[in-house]
Order: C-alpha cells, then sequence, then structure tokens
C-alpha cells in the first residue's frame, strides 16, 4: 500500500532512477524511494502501467515517468539527458528491469533468445551503470550508488534456463568490477541475490510457452524446496537501506541473498 511521504525523508535532493519501475518489484522501489524523499524517476516499456503507476503515485510525491525502451542507447542517452536538465547529476540507479527466458537448457536454446534476455539484463544494465557512473563523477564529491537487482540463478544453475542464467552470472560480475574500481571515487555497487518473489515475471514464464523439462525441473525442486517468497516492500526497503542508510557506506561490493537464507541451504 502507498503511503505519503515521510516527515523524516532521508533522501531529500537525491535523484533515483529505477528501470521496470512501473510494476512489480520495480513499483515497490519507486514507491520507498519517494516516501524517503528522493526524486524519482521511473522508465518502463510499458505505456499503460506507466501512466497507472503515475496516477497512483500521485499522492506521494513528484514522480518523472518515461516510457522506454532500455536496450535503446539512444533512448537511455535521451532519458539521462532529461535527467541531467531536471534535476542536475543521478545519484542512485536501480537496475531492476529483466526478462525471463522459457527454461532451454543451451542445446535447444535459440541465438535470437539468448540475445533477448542478454540485451535486457546484462547489456542493458552495463549501458546503464556506464551513464550512472559518468553522470555521478561530476559532483566534486561524489556518493553514488548502483543496486543490481539479480537472482538465485546467479549462483545455481537450476532455476532458469541457460540465458537467464548466463545473464544474471554476468550482472554479479559487472557488479563486481563497478564497485572494485569505482568505490575509491565514491560510488558503491551491490547485487542483491533475489530468492523466489511473489507476481514476477519468473511466475508469468511458467504460464507461457516454456521448455517442458526445464520446467519440469525447476518446478519439482521448487516443491520440494518450499521456499519462501519474498515480499517487495521489504526488498524495496533494503533496497532504500543500501543506499544511504546509516553504516552502508562502508560497504561496497556486496553480493548479497536476499531470500530468507534459502540459497545458503541449496546454493
Amino acid at each position: 500500500m502507498l503511503v505519503p511521504r515521510s516527515e523524516s525523508a532521508a533522501l531529500v535532493g537525491k535523484t533515483c532512477l529505477v528501470t521496470g519501475g512501473a510494476g512489480g518489484l520495480g513499483k515497490a522501489i519507486a514507491a520507498a524511494f519517494l516516501i524517503a524523499g528522493a526524486n524519482v524517476v521511473i522508465c518502463d516499456i510499458n505505456d499503460e502501467r506507466i501512466k497507472q503507476t503515475s496516477a497512483e503515485m500521485a499522492e506521494i510525491g513528484s514522480l518523472t515517468a518515461v516510457t522506454a525502451d532500455i536496450t535503446s542507447r539512444s533512448a537511455m542517452k535521451h532519458l539521462f539527458e532529461e535527467i541531467a536538465g531536471k534535476f542536475g547529476t543521478l545519484d542512485i540507479l536501480i537496475n531492476n528491469a529483466a526478462v525471463m527466458d522459457r527454461f532451454e537448457p543451451v542445446g535447444d536454446l535459440d541465438l535470437e533468445l539468448w540475445d533477448t534476455v542478454m540485451g535486457v539484463n546484462l547489456t542493458a544494465p552495463f549501458l546503464l551503470s556506464k551513464l550512472a557512473v559518468c553522470s555521478m563523477l561530476q559532483k566534486p564529491n561524489p556518493d553514488g550508488c548502483i543496486i543490481n537487482i539479480a537472482s538465485a540463478a546467479a549462483k545455481a544453475g537450476w532455476l532458469a534456463g541457460a540465458a537467464y542464467t548466463a545473464s544474471k552470472h554476468g550482472l554479479v560480475g559487472l557488479t563486481k568490477s563497478t564497485a572494485a574500481f569505482y568505490g575509491p571515487k565514491g560510488i558503491r555497487c551491490h547485487a542483491l541475490i533475489l530468492g523466489v518473489m511473489i507476481e514476477t515475471n519468473i511466475s508469468d514464464a511458467f504460464r507461457t510457452g516454456c521448455h517442458p523439462e526445464g520446467r519440469q525441473k525447476v518446478a519439482e525442486i521448487l516443491s520440494c524446496l518450499k521456499p519462501q517468497p519474498c515480499d517487495a516492500e521489504e526488498v524495496a526497503a533494503l533496497c532504500v537501506s543500501l543506499s544511504n542508510g546509516p553504516g552502508w557506506n562502508v560497504v561496497n561490493g556486496g553480493v548479497i541473498a536476499v531470500d530468507h537464507g534459502w540459497t545458503n541451504v541449496v546454493g
């Protein structure tokens, strides 16, 4: 449930960009940063969801919502130009947008699907991180934060198909490299290894056409292990804390399991 902006807003004056911010976890993250007092920009490819989310969040604060494809270099360049014109520099980037594969193992995977999944899940976060650090470094004393939304599929090989699994492993590598190079320059970077989330594109994948053997394998494992689902609002609150909470300025390069300890047992 959306609530009014907090009187003790911790992020007043900071600007946060959330990709895939018009639905699911992205929407919860955008709301949490608005409540904390940040200037929030969301982008999403779904125009109807953008309009609906903008209307819903009007009661919290000023939301800048842009319909855009994160795989388009020109669209992302234009988005950052808009952010610069309106807010100056970017302070926080949440690379949340992602697409699921169809649970295909490598032998049955189409190159077209591989390219699509990699484009959204890995190449786009790279491009956005590149634009973000260039913006953050414009401040005399940068204090930026990038949070990459990864998955338990970044630790295991049995939670998705080859494309999604490889893309999320790659996102962890991008996180570590970004943290190592830009930490000394005032920009921290973390990856959240999310467990099972309710109402996400992973659950959508089970309802659409997918590789029957791959789907059955994942379903059997989840049925046996019965992981406890994560709540989107709690994950969103963690993102706010990681970006500007007490003590988090000394933490960089975190690859953080957000799954009630599930992957500690099975990873």
